[in-house]
């Protein structure tokens, strides 16, 4: 499909704010149904969290890194953008150490929990009945048909898992330090559903990657449909049936003019930029919440030796250290022949407050660590790169996914020409995303097709003026 233009393109059938996957998803979903899209990004680069940065021959992504396998609309889309050859089935295996031991776990292998010697028959049964209601829901948790399972919205992990004997020590002992990265946080006080969700998406199902770095999936589509980046919107307001856009666009005063606008950013900042939103939209965007993100990548002469691809840990660290994960092995692709890379993982903690933390001091945690750890590669750091992600992961307490499906299907009713998208709207991953923006997309193309006839008598009638 031939890119068009930013000049073809001065207005617009649907501006997005946002390029992150949700808003080029539904900026290409506009694009198959006939309606231009301009994408608006603030930053110098689309992706979102789905970035990768280039050091030296290393590629670091950023946020995202591994996909799930059943992530089927990332990949559907990644093999219609003709990366099919650069994408490549991985696996994990997660070594979690409790004490003086290290507890083995490999993705697509359940069986694990149930061998674990670590844990006691109470928490081996609470892991069985876990695993059976993950079966047993398992076709309701697709990402993007979150209503489908809200009877798990109900409870948060903690609460679903105190129904069985041992069941809190499942969570102190395993799912804690195992999951607690790739939820941004506690796992206690997760929306059960969404957790569900996590592992039925990703451990369950076995992983994937772009052997580039995962931003070639959305800097393929930014190549496919009109994106604007450096474009900062200021607000957004409906003018009669149209809506019109001020931004600054490299520092330059922009208006434009469009038939719809979707909102592809975190949910908590739209309300400031668009003050024409109802009550109803407006409480449910504002409770969004995100947690904020560190993470420091060693960058290695040579691999360390290394049984797992990464590695957990069973109790509080003063450091802030939640997860390792070793890049050479579970992205290969990612590091130059023969080199290495440690991505480090922090969380908050009362010892170490990682978002205040300077550069420095991130840096001199993370040589540390690594000197503590492998003391054999101590000399073979090459460089340490940060990432700060400040809106990280979005975060589910029971009953958020509640909240959001009732908004959802307010606004399938809905007749103004303004929608949502993003993370916020179904669970914590990129496919989400990737989701809610195709189901804006299709929402907003529905009222702009029923506003036609209407448009046309306007015409009629200024003609004959």
């Amino acid at each position: 499909m031939v890119n068009k233009t930013l000049e073809q393109v001065a207005n617009p059938d649907v501006i997005i704010v946002g390029g992150g996957i949700a808003g080029l998803a539904a900026a290409l979903r506009c694009q198959d149904r006939g309606l231009t899209a301009l994408v608006l990004e603030a930053e110098p680069r689309v992706g979102g969290r789905m970035t990768t940065d280039r050091v030296n021959g290393f590629r670091i992504d950023r946020g995202v890194t591994l996909l799930g396998k059943k992530f089927t609309r990332m990949r559907s889309l990644a093999r219609r953008l003709g990366l099919a050859p650069r994408m490549h089935d991985g696996s994990f295996k997660l070594g979690l150490e409790d004490g003086h031991t290290v507890r083995s776990f490999r993705d697509r292998r359940p069986d694990d929990l149930l061998r674990d010697s670590g844990l006691s028959w109470q928490a081996k049964r609470a892991s069985f009945r876990f695993l059976f209601d993950l079966c047993r829901n398992q076709t309701r948790l697709a990402h993007g048909d979150s209503q489908r399972a809200l009877h798990l919205d109900r409870e948060n992990v903690a609460q679903y898992l105190a129904h069985s004997a041992g069941g809190s020590e499942l969570l102190t002992r395993f799912f804690e330090p195992s999951m607690c990265g790739p939820v941004g946080g506690s796992v206690a006080n997760l929306s059960a559903e969404v957790f569900f969700q996590t592992i039925r998406n990703t451990l369950a199902a076995g992983f994937w990657c772009v052997d580039d770095g995962v931003d070639l999936i959305p800097e393929t589509i930014a190549k496919q449909v009109p994106v604007q980046t450096s474009a900062h919107v200021i607000q957004v307001r409906r003018k009669g049936p149209q809506v019109m856009v001020e931004a600054l666009v490299e520092g330059r005063p922009r208006r434009y003019t469009a038939r719809g606008c979707i909102f592809a950013i975190p949910g908590q900042l739209v309300p400031a930029l668009c003050p024409d939103l109802p009550e109803w939209v407006v409480q449910p965007l504002s409770h969004t919440r995100y947690a904020s993100m560190a993470s420091a990548h060693v960058a290695l002469r040579k691999p360390p030796q290394a049984a797992y691809s990464g590695y957990g840990f069973a109790g509080e660290r003063m450091d802030g250290v939640q997860a390792l994960e070793f890049e050479h092995l579970r992205s290969p692709f990612l590091c130059p022949q023969g080199r290495g890379m440690i991505s480090i993982y922090y969380k908050q903690t009362p010892t170490f407050p990682v978002i205040a933390s300077s550069d420095d001091a991130l840096r001199t945690s993370a040589i540390q660590l690594m000197r503590k750890t492998f003391p054999d590669i101590a000399k073979d750091i090459l460089f340490v790169h940060l990432v700060r992600w400040p809106v990280g992961i979005a975060l589910f307490p029971a009953g958020r996914l509640t909240e959001m499906a009732a908004l959802r299907t307010r606004l399938a009713a809905w007749d103004a020409p303004l929608d949502f998208c993003g993370d916020y709207l179904d669970g914590l991953s990129s496919e989400g995303a990737l989701c809610t923006g195709e189901q804006a997309a299709d929402r907003m193309i529905t009222r702009l097709n029923d506003y036609r006839p209407l448009e046309r008598v306007v015409a009629r009638l200024a003609g004959c003026a």
